[in-house]
């Protein structure tokens, strides 16, 4: 695929465009148990959201070592279920809008490559990105975000990487990377807002704005 001047938008998946976040909790729940935790009621998942990651991982009991098994274990698990996961609202016009326009597009997920394509596939939308970095990775998410610009051979200062946690953001300014805060995922606009952003966003349809803004400047 030739090279976009567009500039390149990185994407997360989960809680960005793939509204995994109820399953995800469910799957949370029946796990629990088994981890030595408490299971999540709807409202507490609500005030969850506000926290950035390392403080709701304080607030669940959950150390860094056990988020990482738990994490591995949820994947799993919500691989058999990825056909009950939706696309957000108003994100698969927001991607196709974006992709008229000729902006360049990718996935970066910890997510596997499997549930990516397949979801993507099901939703119409695969043919819309160009590559897709899935699984999970021992050098974290700056280190990814790199090794994509690297391979695509995109300028820093025409990349946004977009994402809906704190470490998203967290990832986006350590790589030097423009940071675009999605606020239907995972975190909420009083977390995100926390990291810095250079862009923060309430509904899909801003996305296609947003990529404009930023690529006539």
């Amino acid at each position: 695929m030739p090279v976009s001047s567009k500039p390149l938008l990185i994407f997360d998946f989960d809680g960005t465009l793939a509204n995994t976040l109820e399953t995800g909790i469910e799957i949370f729940n029946e796990l629990a148990e088994s981890y030595n935790l408490k299971e999540v009621t709807a409202d507490e998942a609500r005030e969850l959201r506000k926290l950035n990651t390392r403080a709701l991982l304080d607030q669940l009991g959950i150390s860094r070592l056990m988020a990482v098994k738990l994490a591995a274990h949820i994947r799993k698990v919500l691989h058999e279920r990825m056909e009950d996961v939706e696309l957000f609202a108003g994100i698969r016009e927001a991607v196709m809008k974006l992709h008229e326009d000729g902006f360049q597009m990718g996935i970066l997920s910890s997510n596997s490559a499997d549930n990516v394509r397949t979801f993507l596939s099901r939703c119409e939308l695969l043919s819309c990105f160009s590559f897709i970095e899935a699984g999970v990775s021992l050098f974290g998410k700056p280190q990814r975000i790199l090794n994509v610009m690297k391979k695509e051979k995109a300028d820093p200062n025409r990349v946004i990487y977009v994402g809906d946690e704190t470490r998203d953001m967290e990832a986006a300014r350590k790589s030097k990377v423009s940071g675009l805060a999605v606020c239907w995922g995972a975190n909420e606009r009083e977390a995100m807002e926390t990291e810095g952003p250079a862009y923060c966003i309430d509904e899909p349809a801003e996305l296609i704005r947003v990529a404009r803004e930023f690529a006539a400047s």
